[in-house]
């Protein structure tokens, strides 16, 4: 028995411009955002002591 295929979904004119506006804006708002110390989160001081009480 087939399945049948579905249509993708495309976007055209304004919508396609709009959609790529918000794209790169939310792109540069990543790049922007302040980067975090990983080594200063709770969670993985926590994780790299069990793993130190672990033998690893």
């Amino acid at each position: 028995m087939a399945t049948a295929i579905k249509a993708i979904p495309t976007l055209y004119g304004d919508e396609a411009r709009r959609f790529r506006d918000m794209a790169d804006e939310a792109e540069c708002r990543y790049a922007q955002r302040p980067k975090r110390d990983l080594k200063k989160d709770p969670y993985y001081i926590a994780m790299r002591e069990m793993l130190k009480r672990s033998g690893f």
